[in-house]
């Protein structure tokens, strides 16, 4: 029972941290319920009425976290003290294939409903049915035999076992994001992936639509929320916002609470405008560009190399993202959040692919036979076809936009004819699904160890077109990879768990998947003159962001709650 008592204790001292957590935030603050917090997740022309936590078009972003709960909330920022949610432990088989969960008592759905094991499975079970519906479990199937998961399975009303394809030690890094969904409701659902789900019922501390429009809409608290006495916050207000100029307006003048928006000068462009505004920027997550390696040129190995060396990182860092990201060193398409995992002998060889080197990048699209055929002054494939393509990015992310600006000028500077892209947020999200584009710029997302991140860029069950995950564009199976990664979990030995990451750094280095970028800052804006208990650079209790995937963002709002100030304010309303 080794694996097992260990897992155990892992989970009980995450509560513990947590309680403490809690117990010293709430010691010195007088809490005070009320007030509407502002919040902007996203940007959009206008807001359609979807909740669906598994639309990642619209209802994600506002679903997730607030309305939906997970079972179990990562803290990335302090590895072991995690935040169960809906899950209260998990137990680990000595043989690391089934993993055992135990769900909070006392849970219930916002209409009056118990929540149970049978909404795990269920929520399971409808992934299963439909492997369009991205609820981003690795379920093994006949699309994808080398899943993860085979089953779930109720073991009482507050207990479910999950079986596994094969051994892992790591599998509650993939189960434990889940977001259970409501049976009785759900069950008559024909088709969830176009289910807008206009009247969420949900676990989450706010479930209540109580006005919406195109403009704005409003989602209050749920009375029937599990952790008596929270929220704080009556309400989450959600304006609309098209872009990043749109927006900052609004932040600057002290209309928006909560944010995370990229900007270039903070001070002069956000704080000078209202006293409480303040922000932090800690180095977050890498950025990375995804070549749609099914089609030419992005199939050729030598195409992305010459890519890689044509950019010009050092002034992406400085001027195009404002001297506000980080390098990274190797094109492995992770950076400094995982830098104790490198092997920087190991990885050396492959440094050169992060260099400006034009000249370079020229004479290898030379070599390999993608030379200008017709004259009009811009290089082709081999065999003669045309090179032209297109850099997508959404059209506020003005420090994306700027990114993809540069990098176009730098493939143009070498003769390859690409094209800046700019898409409105939702058609931009939407395309992610679609396998049918040419250069997406992409985020990666951060888990508990690299494996978790990895093991998202590589999930072979998100390779279809029509149903692409966010995190493997790029569409290229590296079996080698995979193998690696399933040697990763089957140990919780970190200098073997590191061995296995080198081959999977190497791997990714030699064969360039995603074209590596930098690591972005995590964008964190607020206003505390209404709200206290936020995040600060001197109290980090979470990852500070507000954007969907950042499932600590549930935990924040949380700790949020009126100022004595601002409920006066209220009160005299």
């Amino acid at each position: 029972m080794k694996a097992t008592t260990k897992i155990k204790t892992r989970s009980l001292m995450a509560c513990l941290a947590l309680t403490a957590s809690v117990q010293a935030a709430e010691a010195d603050q007088n809490r005070i319920h009320g007030g509407e917090l502002v919040l902007a997740p996203t940007q959009t022309n206008a807001h359609v009425r979807n909740f669906n936590p598994y639309n990642f078009s619209v209802g994600a972003f506002y679903a997730q976290d607030f309305i939906y709960e997970p079972l179990w909330i990562y803290n990335i920022a302090h590895p072991g003290q995690d935040f169960p949610r809906l899950a209260v432990s998990f137990e680990t088989a000595d043989d690391l294939r089934s993993v055992t969960y135990h769900l909070r008592p006392g849970v219930k759905w916002s209409d009056g409903q118990a929540f149970s094991a049978d909404d795990v499975v269920f929520t399971f079970e409808l992934a299963k049915s439909h492997p369009a519906f991205p609820v981003g479990l690795d379920i093994q199937s006949d699309s994808n035999p080398n899943g993860l998961i085979v089953s779930m399975e109720k073991v009482d009303d507050l207990t479910f076992v999950v079986r596994l394809s094969k051994p892992s030690g790591l599998a509650h890094e993939h189960i434990g994001v889940m977001y259970p969904l409501p049976r009785h409701i759900w069950k008559d659902v024909q088709d969830p992936t176009t289910f807008a789900n206009s009247e969420p019922v949900a676990t989450g501390p706010f479930t209540e639509v109580r006005s919406f429009s195109m403009s704005q809409f409003k989602v209050c608290r749920n009375e029937k929320y599990w952790d008596a006495g929270k929220p704080y916050i009556d309400c989450l207000k959600f304006p609309q916002y098209s872009g990043n100029d749109q927006t900052m307006l609004a932040a600057r003048a002290g209309k928006i609470d909560w944010l995370g928006d990229g900007m270039s000068d903070p001070e002069r462009t956000y704080v000078n405008g209202d006293k409480h505004n303040k922000y932090w920027f800690p180095a977050g997550a890498n950025a990375n560009l995804h070549l749609n390696t099914h089609k030419a040129p992005f199939n050729s190995l030598p195409f992305r190399q010459a890519f890689s060396m044509a950019l010009n990182r050092r002034f992406i860092l400085d001027v195009a993202t404002f001297g506000l990201t980080t390098e990274t060193q190797f094109p492995i398409g992770t950076g400094e959040l995982y830098k104790d995992w490198y092997d920087a002998q190991a990885l050396q060889p492959y440094r050169y692919l992060m260099e400006y080197n034009p000249k370079r990048a020229k004479a290898l699209l030379d070599e390999n036979g993608f030379v200008d055929r017709d004259g009009d002054g811009w290089r082709d494939n081999p065999d003669g076809s045309p090179i032209e393509f297109k850099l997508a990015v959404p059209s506020g992310w003005s420090d994306w936009v700027n990114t993809m600006m540069t990098v176009s000028e730098n493939l143009r500077d070498i003769g390859v004819n690409a094209h800046l892209s700019t898409q409105d947020e939702s058609t931009w999200f939407a395309g992610t699904t679609q396998g049918d584009f040419d250069v997406y710029i992409m985020w990666t997302k951060p888990s508990a160890t690299p494996h978790g991140t990895y093991s998202l860029m590589f999930a072979t069950d998100g390779l279809a077109e029509g149903r692409r995950l966010e995190q493997n564009m790029h569409g290229m199976v590296i079996p080698e990879i995979n193998q690696a990664l399933d040697r990763f979990a089957q140990t919780q030995d970190r200098a073997e768990q590191k061995k296995w990451l080198t081959q999977v750094h190497k791997q990714v280095a030699e064969k360039l998947p995603v074209i590596t970028l930098f690591a972005n800052p995590d964008w964190y804006q607020y206003n505390d003159s209404r709200f206290q208990g936020w995040v600060t650079q001197d109290n980090p209790y979470v990852r500070p962001m507000l954007h969907l995937g950042v499932p600590e963002r549930g935990v924040h709002v949380l700790n949020l709650s009126l100022r004595k100030e601002a409920a006066a304010q209220v009160a005299r309303q």
